[in-house]
């Protein structure tokens, strides 16, 4: 699933083909992608509005729409959004087709068909897991002492708390790997067993790791793309996510895979204490 540096970098990949852009028509191919309002409601609400501002919160992006709408697009596992000339072959798998002024379309695809999309005015619709999202990394509001009292309180394994997103927005299963290996924490440990020294090196690892990924334009393994239907190169830079039975890049022992909150982990068992 796209994660917060790889949805940030379709933001900024997205944002100079489509803002200022008037919406001309939608086909929506897929209407069950579509989960507030209903799919023709959808594209007539749409056409001939205006795309204002291209924003992201967490996991999620934001297109604002004249007259104080929000489009807010999940793509979960395999969602993408493209934007590409009019006249370019459309790309494999869309779902969802956005005609827009000065001979662009904007494309959703989806190979899994996870993806999900909200057109929504202020308070007319509730959004299960975007309204009750935590400080992002590299916000003023993520901090060691922000993150200490709920750390104290939690005997969730570290990784399954570091990655509700009640509690830090836009952290996935890939950058919590990472996070934890730069922090040399074991991803089984207790929240509530990390010290204050440690809460900070979390804090410091998660800022870190986080800005690595949005630098390298995200990570791709297999599906995602960026916003012009580029790549990331962040996989290249990984210390443990994906490597497992591999030599640590401190230690050279062999990294081990387990299962934390039913999430697929890799981690050094010497390094990571």
């Amino acid at each position: 699933m796209p994660e917060m540096p790889e949805v940030e970098q379709v933001r900024k990949t997205l944002a100079p083909h489509i803002t200022g852009k008037k919406i001309v028509s939608v086909e929506v191919r897929l209407p069950r992608l579509i989960k507030y309002p209903s799919a023709e409601e959808f594209a007539s609400r749409l056409a001939g509005r205006t795309i204002t501002e291209v924003g992201r919160k967490g996991k999620y992006l934001v297109l604002h729409i004249d007259s104080n709408s929000k489009m807010i697009v999940h793509l979960r596992m395999t969602g993408a959004l493209i934007a590409q000339a009019s006249n370019k072959e459309e790309p494999h798998y869309a779902k969802i087709k956005f005609v827009l002024t000065d001979g662009v379309t904007m494309w959703f695809t989806d190979i899994r068909t996870f993806g999900t999309l909200y057109l929504v005015t202020d308070n007319d619709y509730y959004i299960e897991g975007y309204e009750t999202l935590g400080p992002e990394p590299l916000s003023s509001g993520f901090t060691a002492d922000y993150l200490r009292p709920l750390a104290a309180r939690s005997r969730r394994a570290v990784k399954s708390f570091i990655l509700d997103q009640t509690v830090i927005a836009g952290l996935g299963n890939i950058y919590a790997d990472e996070c934890l290996a730069l922090s040399k924490i074991n991803p089984m440990r207790t929240a509530a067993s990390l010290s204050a020294v440690e809460i900070e090196e979390l804090c410091c690892a998660v800022n870190t790791v986080i800005a690595q990924g949005i630098k390298n334009r995200g990570t791709t393994f297999r599906d995602y793309k960026d916003g012009e239907g580029n790549s990331g190169e962040n996989q290249k830079y990984l210390l443990v996510y994906g490597r497992g039975g591999k030599p640590c890049k401190c230690c050279g022992r062999p990294l081990t895979s387990a299962k934390v909150g039913g999430r697929g982990t890799t981690y050094c068992e010497f390094c990571q204490k």
